[in-house]
């Protein structure tokens, strides 16, 4: 299938793929400077000039997209057909060829801005407030300094947590977006800590060797819209200048978005644009769905704000892929038709799914963080995962 993309003059190549050989790409491709997309194009390029490949397995590739050059993806599908190789099997190839040709670096070549992910979906209940906690103690276990920013005014980030309130002397955020705050934005910020866990001991201190933090949320929050429509200038960027001063101090920072598509999102949406010099996919947003109807409802709308938000701030934003939350097969036929829609999805396309578990909902009901309540479950497992590939 050849799609072209009028704005880059490239077309756009629709294959299936492996999950782990898509996270391999990427994070190696990130290495080195460039994005996936370049990565694919000289993958290509050298299978050109291989004509022969040892087979590779590709058991539970999905969907997957990629730009080449006008007239690349005729050239792969005649290659391919001159091999006698579907084109799952040949991409499979090429990439694996290129993966053998760069191993991974000790350090990236080209250093990044911090990156930022916004978990967005206006849709409540898809587990947006779980992902962005899970995902933030994952980097943090990979070794990296994560922020957790609780951007919903609902404040269940906070409460999950067990973080009451903002610390004494701290201003809440949206007073730093409205340029009245007394304070610098590190006095709002907590380490956070291990929670006791009724019949369990713990070493009481700060989770993930002091790593994990959080900017938690404040009532005023619930005045953000209309706080933020008294400023005369500035609006459209005050959330990335009230972030701005602690970006340094961070590898990643995690933004639970707000359950609606107002003004708050769409700041939000700006706060993840690709900025000057920064890879594809390095930034961006992270959209928690379910297997059902109302969650593509949902997607389309929220798509329209992203695509609106961009036009009108003249900014690119990626939207990094999919997360399917509490899929269960044995609910049906219908949850397993929606399951299979989203997979075909390219671009964004899905990353990862969670598996409905008792454990990550204890965990949740229990307000304790998932790594420390069940650090060895299925959910952990799969947000380990899915924090690698996004590292990247």
């Amino acid at each position: 299938m050849s799609t072209p993309n009028t704005d880059t003059g490239t077309e756009k190549l629709v294959a299936n793929l492996m999950p782990q050989m898509r996270r391999d790409l990427k994070i190696r491709a990130a290495e080195r400077g460039i994005n996936a997309s370049d990565a694919v194009v000289s993958a290509l390029a050298l299978w050109y000039e291989a004509p022969h490949c040892d087979e590779v397995e590709v058991k539970g590739a999905r969907s997957f997209a990629s730009y080449v050059q006008p007239g690349g993806v005729k050239r792969f599908e005649d290659e391919c057909a001159k091999r006698g190789l579907s084109k799952v099997q040949g991409l499979a190839q090429a990439i694996t060829n290129w993966l053998v040709r760069h191993p991974s670096l000790t350090a990236p070549l080209v250093k990044q801005p911090v990156k930022r992910i916004l978990v967005g979906n206006q849709k409540g209940g898809v587990g947006k407030t779980f992902i962005a906690a899970a995902l933030a103690q994952a980097f943090a276990e990979m070794g990296l300094r994560a922020l957790l920013v609780d951007y919903d005014p609902q404040g269940h980030l906070s409460a999950r947590l067990q973080v009451a309130d903002l610390p004494t002397g701290g201003d809440s955020l949206l007073q730093h977006m409205l340029g009245k705050a007394r304070q610098h934005l590190r006095r709002s910020i907590i380490a956070l800590e291990e929670v006791p866990i009724e019949g369990r001991e713990i070493n009481p201190g700060p989770m993930f060797d002091g790593r994990l933090h959080i900017l938690p949320a404040f009532e005023d929050a619930f005045l953000m819209d209309a706080s933020l429509a008294t400023m005369s200038a500035g609006r459209d960027t005050c959330l990335r200048r009230a972030l701005e001063p602690v970006e340094d101090d961070y590898d990643v920072i995690v933004v639970d978005g707000p359950p609606n598509l107002g003004l708050g999102m769409e700041l939000a949406i700006d706060y993840v644009h690709r900025r000057k010099g920064e890879l594809v996919d390095h930034s961006g947003i992270l959209i928690p769905v379910w297997t059902d109807k109302s969650s593509f409802r949902a997607y389309d709308l929220l798509n329209q704000q992203i695509q609106t938000t961009c036009m009108n701030m003249r900014i690119e934003v990626d939207q990094l892929g999919f997360v399917i939350n509490a899929y269960d097969a044995r609910k049906g036929t219908v949850t397993r038709a929606f399951y299979e829609e989203w997979n075909m999805l390219t671009s964004p396309s899905v990353l990862a799914e969670l598996k409905d578990s008792i454990e990550g909902r204890e965990s949740s009901d229990y307000e304790v963080p998932l790594f420390q309540y069940a650090p060895t479950c299925v959910q952990a497992e799969s947000m380990r995962k899915l924090a690698k590939e996004l590292a990247a």
